[in-house]
C-alpha cells in the first residue's frame, strides 16, 4: 500500500477510521502469534497427551479457547492473506501460495492490511518471522503497513543458515526492514524471540501491534537439543515434530515473560493460532503432527486441514479459562482487534465479524454460511452441514472412492470425524449446499464435479512405457493409466492423473500390430494456482519396429495466461494415414513456472490423463 495515499485520505474510501481511546485508558497492545503447520490438536489443552506445551496452555488458562476455529485456506499464503485482510483468499487476491522467489509479487497492494488499519489508529506495527505473501518491495511487510520487519519472505528456511529450504538453487532469505541481513549459525527462533523482546522493551510508552509469525513446526524439523532429548522415546517423525512444538512453546513463554516483567501483560491482547493443519509432506518425513479425531491435514478441506487451535487472551479485560464452541474464522481477528482497540470503521470488503459477543456474552456464531475454495477443491458449511467438492486427504490414513466421493456430505454434529459420506442419504441437502456454493461470488459451475469420460480408441489397454516416472503423489495406475480408456476429473488429485514436477512425459505405445493412425490426442489440465500448466507442445514420432522412428511432428499448445483460471483440454495432433506399430509421444512441460505467473522460476507441473489414438 502507498502510505502517502493512505494518510491523505484512503480511509474515507475504505471506511477505516481511528477512534481515540478515552483519556484515562491506555490502548491495548496486540500480539498475534501464528504458528506454521501445527496440527489441530497439537497443544496439551486441545488433547495432546505426548506433548509439553505449558505456555500455550497458559494462554488458554488466561483467556478463551476456541474449539471450532477455522482458517480460510488449508495452505500457507492464502491463510495468512485472509488473516491480514479479514477477507477470503480470493477477495484478498492470493488464492494460492505465493512464490518464494525474490521479485515475485503476492497479495495485491491495494488490499488494506490489519497493519495499515492499526497504524492509522496510532499504533506502532511490527512483523517478526515468516511472511510468504509477497517478495517485492511493495508486497513485503514495509509496503503493507508495518513500520518494522525482521524475518524471511519465502515459505520456509533452514533455521541456522537462513537459506530457503525447498529446492535449488538455494537462496539466502533473511531480511530486516527491507534489507538483507546475515546472521549465519544463529538459530532463527532465538533471533525472532530477541527481536520481539527488544521491540516490546522499546515500545512501552506507545501502543503496538506485533505480527509474530513463527515458522515452526513447519519443516525443516530443527528443534532445540534439549527437546530432542526430552522426546527421545517417541518414534520419528513425531519425536522431532513434538520437540519442535515445545521449542515454539518456549519462545512463546519468553515473550509472555517479557510482558510480565515490564508489567504490560494485563493490557496486551495475545492471539494464538496455527495457519492450517499439520503437514504430511516428504520434507516432514510424511507426518509428525496430529489432527486427533479429525480427518485430513494440510492441503485438505476436511476438518484436519482447516480446523486449528486458537486462543485469545487479555487478562485485564476478557474472561479467563473458558471455551467457546461457536464457529469462528481467522478473518474475524481484524474486526475483533479493531473493536477492542477503539477502531469503529473497517476497510471496505472485510468479510470477518467481531467475535466480541461470542467471547464476552457467549452469543451464537456470526457465521451461518461460509465457503472455502482451494485449488479445484471447495467446501461450504451451513450450520452443522458441510459439503466438500473434490475432497482430498493427503494424510492417506483413509482412502476416498473418487467414483462415489466427488461430492462429500457430512453433518459435523453427528460425525465430526467426517468418515462417512452422507451424499446418497441426503441428496436434497447436497443440492441445497451446492446451490449455496454456486451463488458465491468466487464459485463457478465448472467447480461442480463431473464423472469420468469414457474414450474408446485404438490404444486401449495396449502396452505403454514411460521414460520418467510420475511424482509419487500423482502416479495413478502408472503408465497403464494413459490408455485405460477413461479421463481424469477436474480435480488433479483424484488419483486418475499422472503428474510430473518439472519433467516431460515421454511415452512409447506398442499397438501390438501395424495400425493406420490419423490422430493422437492428449488430455491435460491447467490449474495455475497450483502451478499446473498445459504443455508447451506435444510431439509424435512413429516406427514399424520400435527402433527406427520417423522425424517427429509437433503441435504447439496455446498457453492459458491466467493465474485464476482452471481448464481441461484435449490436445489433438492430426496426421493422415500413419502406418505404424509403435508411437513415441512427448508431452513437453514448461519445466519452470512462466514469467507471467507469481511463482515464476519455480518447478512447473504437468498433468496428463489419456493418450487417445484414432
Amino acid at each position: 500500500m502507498n502510505h502517502s495515499v493512505l494518510s491523505a485520505g484512503l480511509l474515507l474510501c475504505t471506511g477505516v477510521a481511528a477512534v481515540a481511546a478515552p483519556a484515562n485508558k491506555k490502548k491495548p497492545n496486540v500480539i498475534v502469534i501464528l504458528t506454521d503447520d501445527q496440527g489441530s490438536v497439537d497443544v496439551n489443552c486441545y488433547g495432546a497427551k505426548d506433548l509439553t506445551t505449558p505456555n500455550m496452555d497458559k494462554l488458554a488458562k488466561t483467556g478463551i479457547k476456541f474449539t471450532q476455529f477455522y482458517v480460510a485456506a488449508p495452505v500457507c499464503s492464502p491463510s495468512r492473506a485472509s488473516m491480514l485482510t479479514g477477507m477470503n483468499p480470493h477477495a484478498a487476491g492470493l488464492p494460492g501460495n505465493a512464490s518464494s522467489q525474490e521479485g515475485s509479487s503476492g497479495m495485491p497492494t491495494d488490499r488494506v492490511t490489519i497493519a495499515e488499519v492499526m497504524k492509522q489508529a496510532g499504533y506502532a506495527t511490527a512483523h517478526i518471522g515468516k511472511w510468504h505473501v509477497g517478495y517485492t518491495p511493495e508486497t513485503m511487510p514495509l509496503g503493507q503497513g508495518f513500520d518494522y520487519s525482521f524475518g524471511h519472505m519465502g515459505g520456509c528456511i533452514d533455521n541456522y543458515s537462513h537459506f530457503f529450504y525447498w529446492n535449488g538453487p538455494n537462496r539466502h532469505d533473511l531480511w530486516e526492514n527491507g534489507k538483507e541481513v546475515y546472521r549465519e549459525g544463529e538459530y532463527f527462533g532465538d533471533l525472532m524471540e530477541q527481536k520481539a523482546k527488544d521491540y516490546i522493551e522499546n515500545h512501552q510508552d506507545e501502543p503496538f501491534f506485533m505480527y509474530y509469525a513463527i515458522n515452526m513446526p513447519h519443516y525443516p524439523l530443527q528443534p532445540k537439543a534439549k527437546w530432542r532429548e526430552h522426546y527421545k522415546d517417541l518414534d520419528m517423525p513425531r519425536r522431532d515434530y513434538a520437540a519442535f512444538v515445545s521449542t515454539v512453546d518456549d519462545h512463546i513463554g519468553q515473550l509472555v515473560n517479557k510482558l510480565e516483567e515490564l508489567k504490560m501483560r494485563d493490557n496486551t491482547i495475545i492471539i494464538f493460532q496455527s495457519d492450517h493443519g499439520h503437514s504430511t509432506e516428504v520434507r516432514t518425513f510424511g507426518g509428525g503432527g496430529s489432527a486427533g479425531p479429525f480427518r485430513g491435514c494440510k492441503f485438505s478441506l476436511f476438518e484436519g486441514g482447516i480446523r486449528v487451535p486458537a486462543i485469545i487472551s487479555w487478562p485485564g479485560r476478557l474472561p479467563q479459562n473458558e471455551e467457546r464452541h461457536q464457529m469462528a474464522l481467522n478473518i474475524d481477528w481484524l474486526p475483533t482487534i479493531a473493536e477492542y482497540c477503539g477502531i469503529k470503521e473497517l476497510p471496505e470488503g472485510v468479510e470477518g465479524h467481531s467475535l466480541s459477543r461470542v467471547i464476552e456474552k457467549k452469543k451464537e456464531s456470526p457465521h451461518q454460511l461460509f465457503f472455502w475454495k482451494s485449488g479445484p477443491g471447495w467446501a461450504v458449511r451451513k450450520g452443522d452441514w458441510k459439503l466438500i467438492g473434490y475432497p482430498q486427504d493427503p494424510s492417506n490414513e483413509t482412502k476416498l472412492d473418487f467414483d462415489k466421493d466427488l461430492l462429500f456430505l457430512v453433518n459435523l454434529k453427528m460425525d465430526s470425524t467426517e468418515m462417512t459420506n452422507l451424499a446418497t442419504q441426503y441428496p436434497e441437502k447436497v443440492e441445497e449446499l451446492k446451490n449455496d456454493y454456486l451463488n458465491w461470488e468466487y464459485a463457478s459451475p465448472e467447480d461442480i464435479p463431473t464423472k469420468r469420460l469414457q474414450i474408446k480408441h485404438k490404444a486401449n489397454g495396449k502396452k505403454v512405457t514411460i521414460e520418467s516416472a510420475p511424482h509419487s503423489k500423482y502416479k495413478a495406475n502408472g503408465a497403464a493409466s494413459l490408455v485405460d480408456g477413461e479421463t481424469g476429473t477436474r480435480f488433479f488429485s483424484d488419483g486418475f492423473w499422472l503428474g510430473f514436477e518439472g519433467n516431460d512425459l515421454v511415452a512409447t505405445i506398442d499397438m501390438g500390430k501395424t495400425e493406420v493412425i490419423n490422430e493422437i490426442s492428449v488430455g491435460s489440465i491447467q490449474d495455475a494456482e497450483s502451478w499446473i500448466f498445459f504443455p508447451e507442445y506435444i510431439e509424435v514420432a512413429w516406427s514399424a519396429d520400435g527402433k527406427q522412428y520417423s522425424k517427429p511432428v509437433r503441435k504447439m499448445v496455446e498457453p492459458l495466461k491466467s493465474a485464476g483460471q482452471k481448464s481441461i483440454r484435449r490436445i489433438a495432433l492430426q496426421q493422415e494415414d500413419i502406418n505404424a506399430r509403435f508411437l513415441k509421444v512427448t508431452v513437453k512441460s514448461y519445466g519452470k513456472v512462466p514469467e507471467w505467473h507469481s511463482g515464476k522460476g519455480g518447478k512447473a507441473w504437468l498433468f496428463v490423463d489419456e493418450i487417445a489414438i484414432q
